[in-house]
């Protein structure tokens, strides 16, 4: 008997030159019977079982409590680094990462930036939002190719779209500052297109999806809250690369491992190399 399609990965393992790319917003924890759609102990087998068949590269997730960073750890086991962190000022509360295929990448630096006027000071708040907002980046050395790559997750406001551009240059800022071939994964919170994507262009770091040889599967969008996914529905989560990245493909994955949603949010993907 066939598997069925969930069973399959969208993108799975890739070789080297080329870096596989995700990011996936967790939805936080939150307090609902066993049996809801929402509760992550019915969702986080479904979440390990999407990483490990997907095999990215580099994984960027948002929204991730302690115990859902602890959870995910432990479950995927030693090939994924986790760097994750809160966005409080010591580094607790909901955070977010990335977690790194430690058979490709050695960590070589990493740092958390607020998304806020003083972005060295963590937990910092700046542009009216209502609780700190935050990137973790890590600089990585790709081992089968000896390059320094920057990755950078994110979480752009919900309420503010001020504080979203606002938090968009900021990221250019810090990309270009680096100096490094780099990838900026988030839920960005407000649809491709819209003035912090256009901000990050213009800082040289663009939507894989537009610059991409090929589309894997149909263009979903990426809120379907648990619902049937809609074709042409608002982006609002993304992998964006500097402007010397080539992408392969990419995906908007809406597989339902075992049945069941991994998230409200769809992980996006993107397959890039980088020119030496």
């Amino acid at each position: 008997m066939p598997a069925a399609p969930d069973d399959h990965p969208t993108i799975g393992a890739v070789v080297a030159p080329e870096v596989h790319c995700a990011t996936l917003n967790l939805r936080r924890r939150v307090p609902h019977a066993a049996g809801r759609p929402d509760a992550w102990e019915r969702r986080r087998d479904a979440v390990v079982a999407l990483v490990t068949s997907e095999e990215p590269t580099v994984l960027a997730v948002q929204e991730a409590l302690p115990t859902q960073t602890a959870d995910l750890t432990a479950r995927l086991g030693s090939r994924w680094e986790p760097v994750v962190v809160g966005r409080g000022a010591r580094g607790g509360g909901e955070a977010v990462g990335l977690f790194l295929d430690r058979e490709r990448l050695d960590v070589v630096d990493r740092r958390t930036w607020a998304l806020s006027r003083t972005p060295s000071r963590p937990g910092s708040r700046s542009w009216a939002t209502a609780f700190p907002r935050h990137a973790v980046g890590a600089v990585v050395v790709d081992r089968a190719t000896g390059q320094r790559i920057l990755a950078v997750a994110t979480h752009l406001d919900v309420a503010s779209p001020w504080a979203r551009l606002r938090g968009a240059q900021l990221l250019g800022r810090i990309v270009r500052e680096r100096g490094l071939p780099a990838v900026v994964m988030a839920d960005w919170n407000c649809p491709a297109g819209s003035a912090p994507w256009r901000a990050l262009a213009e800082a040289g770091v663009v939507d894989s999806w537009g610059s991409a040889s090929r589309q894997v599967g149909e263009a979903y969008g990426t809120y379907p809250h648990y619902r049937a996914p809609r074709v042409g529905g608002r982006r609002i989560d993304g992998v964006l690369v500097t402007e010397d990245a080539v992408v392969d493909r990419v995906a908007v994955n809406v597989r339902r491992p075992g049945g069941v949603w991994p998230s409200d949010h769809a992980a996006v993907h993107a397959v890039v190399r980088w020119a030496s």
